[in-house]
């Protein structure tokens, strides 16, 4: 077998191996249609974290997801907006079918999305009184300063994992209420972003 074959057998082995595993390249779980922005996007790490965090709160709040998928479609439409890059085509049109499946199972009567800013920054709200962030971001403080791992390790690592989704989460939610308040006018805008988001 030529060296070619040989490593074209292990680029297939661990394409396999990671499929199997529900993992990218980068051993982050795929869900939905997270994990397959093409790489050809300038920002496909960004729009990867955007609907990473719409798959998450897609049982919180519909509403929140769907505004999540509509922005980061405009991100990628933004980017290469005649789809020329690798496998930009197939991936706005999936992501379009997800929009869509969104929209569809809407109950009733058409969307406002004039009230989408008001809409996520209510959800950001909620999420961060739910999930007690305030505390989680002082137990984060008291663990660093005290530098000692006591009790549980496999706990300890179950709350770190878990205080970095929900912080990740913030983080988007806090960048996509920021980008769309850009485009509406200062003077509309003024206000539409509490301090907590820019912290």
């Amino acid at each position: 077998m030529s060296r070619a074959e040989e490593l074209w057998e292990r680029l297939v082995r661990a394409a396999l191996r990671s499929a199997r595993g529900g993992t990218d390249a980068y051993g982050r779980p795929t869900t939905g249609i997270a994990g397959n922005v093409p790489s050809s996007l300038a920002n496909s790490r960004v729009i990867d974290d955007i609907l990473r965090a719409a798959d998450e709160i897609q049982d919180e709040d519909p509403n929140v997801a769907r505004i999540l998928c509509e922005h980061a479609y405009s991100m990628a439409q933004n980017l290469d907006p005649n789809s020329e890059g690798r496998g930009v085509l197939q991936f706005k049109t999936g992501l379009m079918s997800v929009i869509k499946q969104k929209l569809a199972k809407r109950e009733a009567g058409s969307i406002d999305r004039s009230q989408d800013i008001a809409r996520l920054q209510e959800f950001y709200r909620k999420y961060r009184e739910k999930h007690n962030v305030d505390q989680l971001l002082e137990d984060e403080m008291k663990l660093r300063e005290s530098g000692a791992f006591s009790g549980n390790l496999g706990e300890l690592e179950r709350k770190t994992r878990k205080r970095k989704r929900i912080f990740a989460t913030l983080k988007v939610l806090g960048d996509v209420l920021e980008q769309m308040t850009r485009e509406v006018s200062p003077e509309d805008a003024d206000g539409l972003i509490p301090e907590e988001v820019l912290y």
